[in-house]
C-alpha cells in the first residue's frame, strides 16, 4: 500500500462522519492516517486504542495532542479540539491500516484490537469492525511468519562486480608511487563494496532460514506439550488443574512457547486440543479467583496493564491488590467499563489471555 493510493475503505469510513467532506480534505486526512499508521510506536498504539474505543481511561493529553499535531501538520485547517467524533474515526482508521502495513507493531495492533473488544463486550460505534479486521490481520501475520523462505531470491546469477576503473584512472593520471598507493586504496574500497553486497545477501538468507527454523521449533515444542498433556507451571497433568483455572494457566504456557507475534495460526486449535471447551461460559471473576495466588503474583509482578487492551491482566492486578473474593470486582469493572459478571467460554477466555500475554511479551 502506498500513501498515494488511498485504502479502498477509507472514503466510506471517513464519509460516515456526514460532515460534507470534500475530496481534497479526504486525501489530506488519508495522508495523515497513512503516516501515523506506518510510523506508530507501541505508545501511539495505546493512545489510538483509547481514542477509537472511547475508553473510560482517556489518553494522556500530551499523547493525544501529538497525534492531532500529525494531522495538523498535513492540513493546517484540522481542528485541535472540538472534533472528538472525527478523531475517533481517524484513530480507528489508523489502527485498521496499521494492522496491514506496519511491520514493527502491525501484529500488536491486530492483537490489541481483538483484546480490547474482549469477546464482544466492547463495541464502539465505528464504520468498521476493528475486531474482525484484527482477526483477519492476525491470520495474515501468522501465515507470513510460517511461510517457508524462498532462498532462490538470495542467489547471485552473476558474480558481484569488482570495479577497478577509478584505481586504474588514478595511476594513468599520475604514474608515480603515490598514485599507485592511492590506487590500491581505491581498489580495496571497490573490493569491500562488492564483498559487502555478497555478505548482506548471505546474511539475509541466513536470517530467513533461522527465523523459519525457530517457527518450526515453536510448533514442535507446542506439539510435545500437547502430547505430554502436562502443565509446566503447575507441574502436573492438565486434568489435575481445576477446570476454572485451566484457561489462564494453559494460555500462559502456550504464550511462553510462542516465538513470534501474533503466534501460530493454529493456536486456537492447540488450546482446544489441550481440553478447553467452546461452550458453557466461565466468568472472568471465577477464572481469576481460581488460579494460584503465588502463580498470579509471579505473572503480574510490577506490570501496570492497560484496562482496555489487557482487561484480564488488569483484573488480576486488582485482585492481587485487594485480595481474593469479590471485593476487587466492582473497581475493576468500573475502570475497564465492563459488566461485573462478564463471561466467555473457556476457549475464548484462554485465547484472550494468550493474546494479552503476547502484547506483554513482545512489548
Amino acid at each position: 500500500m502506498d500513501t498515494e493510493i488511498m485504502h479502498t475503505d477509507f472514503p466510506r469510513w471517513y464519509s460516515s462522519l456526514d460532515i460534507g467532506d470534500g475530496q481534497s480534505t479526504r486525501q489530506l486526512r488519508w495522508q495523515a492516517v497513512y503516516k501515523t499508521a506506518t510510523e506508530a510506536s507501541r505508545e501511539t498504539l495505546e493512545t489510538l486504542l483509547r481514542l477509537a474505543f472511547k475508553s473510560r481511561t482517556v489518553p494522556q493529553a500530551s499523547s493525544e495532542s501529538e497525534i492531532r499535531q500529525l494531522f495538523k501538520a498535513v492540513d493546517d485547517t484540522f481542528e485541535m479540539q472540538g472534533n472528538d467524533r472525527e478523531m475517533q474515526i481517524l484513530a480507528a482508521s489508523c489502527l485498521a491500516v496499521m494492522m496491514e502495513v506496519n511491520e514493527d507493531v502491525g501484529a500488536a495492533a491486530a492483537l490489541a484490537a481483538t483484546t480490547a473488544e474482549f469477546g464482544g463486550a466492547r463495541k464502539p460505534k465505528l464504520p468498521m469492525d476493528l475486531g474482525k479486521l484484527g482477526e483477519a490481520a492476525i491470520a495474515q501475520w501468522a501465515r507470513s511468519n510460517g511461510h517457508r523462505p524462498d532462498l532462490n531470491k538470495y542467489r547471485y546469477i552473476d558474480a558481484p562486480k569488482f570495479d577497478f576503473e577509478k584505481a586504474s584512472a588514478k595511476i594513468t593520471e599520475t604514474p608515480d608511487w603515490t598514485s599507485v598507493a592511492a590506487a590500491f586504496t581505491l581498489a580495496a574500497d571497490a573490493t569491500r563494496g562488492a564483498i559487502k553486497q555478497l555478505a548482506v545477501r548471505q546474511s539475509n538468507a541466513l536470517y530467513a532460514i533461522d527465523r523459519f527454523l525457530k517457527v518450526q521449533d515453536e510448533e514442535l515444542q507446542l506439539l510435545w506439550w500437547l502430547t505430554g498433556q502436562r502443565s509446566i507451571d503447575y507441574d502436573c497433568g492438565f486434568d489435575a488443574i481445576t477446570v476454572d483455572a485451566q484457561p489462564l494457566v494453559l494460555a500462559h504456557e502456550v504464550a511462553n512457547m510462542t516465538e513470534f507475534s501474533p503466534g501460530p495460526h493454529s493456536v486456537k486449535a492447540i488450546l482446544s486440543r489441550a481440553g478447553l471447551k467452546d461452550r458453557k461460559k466461565l466468568s472472568v471473576v471465577t477464572a481469576i479467583n481460581a488460579v494460584d495466588t503465588a502463580w498470579l503474583t509471579k505473572l503480574i509482578g510490577e506490570l501496570n496493564p492497560s484496562p482496555l487492551a489487557m482487561p484480564l491482566h488488569a483484573a488480576a492486578k486488582r485482585q492481587l491488590e485487594t485480595g481474593p473474593g469479590e471485593a476487587w470486582v466492582a473497581g475493576w469493572a468500573a475502570t475497564a467499563a465492563l459488566d461485573t459478571d462478564h463471561s466467555m467460554t473457556p476457549l475464548s477466555l484462554a485465547l484472550q489471555f494468550y493474546r494479552e500475554r503476547l502484547l506483554i511479551k513482545f512489548e
